[in-house]
């Protein structure tokens, strides 16, 4: 199965983000890999980005179920 690829606009439009907030996400290593296609397109794999997404989802929930008084 071909895996299918996501750009930049595709991403934020999706977690309703704005550019800087990715960029800063990659930055801090906090957001998956891009990879580079030629000189100008930067793409992400589809796969990886709903992974990640599940990822952050089950975190989350975690915190939220968690009853901690700090």
């Amino acid at each position: 199965m071909k895996d299918s690829y996501l750009n930049i606009d595709d991403i934020t439009n999706s977690l309703k983000i704005d550019k800087d907030t990715l960029k800063q996400w990659i930055k801090e290593g906090k957001f998956p890999t891009s990879v580079r296609v030629g000189d100008r397109a930067t793409l992400w794999s589809y796969a990886v980005i709903e992974n990640w997404i599940a990822q952050q989802q089950k975190a989350q929930d975690f915190i939220d179920n968690q009853d901690l008084d700090l």
